[in-house]
């Protein structure tokens, strides 16, 4: 089987009816403690005009996601141009980290120059690049087996690090008398003049096939010394406000299950990747940082691992009712805004009082 991802459009609207029941006095109470509880976070535009102030000069550097946050995968979001020059000229630190290793460092830095903002490759973190860097510090002299897209694989290669991967080949699956299952008999053992896989790499592949998470399997149980990296942990990756596809983070699940081992997770919100934001932006006061995203596990819980203030868009991954449903608070924001464009406002509104 060949699992493309495959493009869901999200339902909105439906109407569902409820089935009456009756309500025990626990009950009541829950839903009367459960309503009364008001979320923490704001949105920016509903600050008073000394919070909004106030909140503007709480931060000097901004570390945002890419995808979904300043543009879409099918285009662009408006007024995300203008809020960043915005923010720079107030003398803003901008930094971005994506989990998406589908694009070249120069296709990054092509796409912030459409928006207005130069953008050096030292203020963008990669997930392959993270890899990378990871990969050099265990001194990884061994093969690595990567389920990945070409642009991961080839930053992999340009390291010196030895690629492998596929196969991409179909098995025949047109002779009922055999027993398809047989063909991964191969994989459990060793070859002669087979590389050692010192590392297996799981990442964002619109080609994954059974076959890849097979031999990444065999991979991993040939050997407990051979590291097991995910880079992005998505489930589900908004294409734009109303479709989204189906994220690698399953299929890493579906290999730690049937492996039995945890995958060290060098994307958001891995441990790893904090620190080498950390050490990369040379950060020493986390809660002087805005990390601005749009996914509550990946990049509000991102956040929260590093200690920085957090602001949710919902211009992608996360609707406003998605949100508020939301009980994991390590995972929920200080802050939340519309898109980058309420920036505009905040910006608007302070120049005013200022005149």
């Amino acid at each position: 089987i060949t699992p493309q991802f495959l493009i869901s459009a999200r339902l909105t609207g439906r109407s569902h009816s409820l089935t009456t029941f009756p309500v025990t006095r626990s009950f009541a109470s829950t839903i009367v403690s459960t309503m009364a509880t008001k979320p923490t976070f704001r949105h920016i535009l509903d600050l008073s005009k000394d919070e909004k102030r106030a909140f503007l000069s709480s931060f000097d550097s901004v570390l945002s996601d890419c995808d979904g946050v300043v543009w879409h995968f099918t285009g662009p979001i408006p007024g995300v141009d203008k809020a960043l020059q915005l923010l720079r000229a107030d003398g803003k630190k901008l930094a971005f980290i994506s989990n998406n290793g589908m694009r070249t460092m120069d296709e990054y830095r092509k796409k912030f120059r459409t928006l207005g903002v130069e953008v050096q490759q030292e203020d963008i973190v990669h997930p392959a690049l993270t890899t990378v860097h990871y990969l050099k510090s265990i001194s990884m002299r061994d093969a690595v087996y990567c389920i990945g897209t070409e642009v991961f694989k080839d930053y992999l290669r340009q390291a010196g690090f030895v690629v492998l991967d596929g196969p991409k080949e179909r098995f025949p699956d047109n002779n009922r008398a055999a027993n398809q299952v047989r063909v991964y008999s191969e994989y459990f053992e060793r070859r002669e003049r087979e590389p050692i896989v010192g590392a297996v790499v799981v990442d964002i592949d619109v080609n994954l096939s059974l076959q890849q998470l097979m031999k990444a399997k065999c991979y991993l149980e040939r050997s407990p010394d051979c590291v097991f990296i995910a880079g992005a942990t998505d489930y589900v990756i908004p294409l734009d406000a109303s479709m989204d596809v189906i994220g690698p983070g399953y299929f890493i699940d579906v290999l730690e299950r049937s492996s039995g081992r945890s995958a060290l997770v060098l994307g958001k919100p891995g441990k790893t990747l904090a620190q080498v934001v950390r050490e990369q932006f040379q950060i020493t006061a986390p809660k002087r940082v805005l990390f601005i995203g749009d996914m509550l596990p990946q990049d509000m819980g991102f956040g929260t691992r590093c200690g920085f203030q957090k602001l949710l868009m919902l211009s992608g991954g996360t609707s406003k009712e998605a949100l508020f449903e939301h009980d994991n608070a390590d995972q929920l924001p200080n802050y939340y805004a519309d898109s980058f464009a309420d920036f505009i406002e905040l910006y608007n509104e302070r120049v005013a009082n200022e005149e």
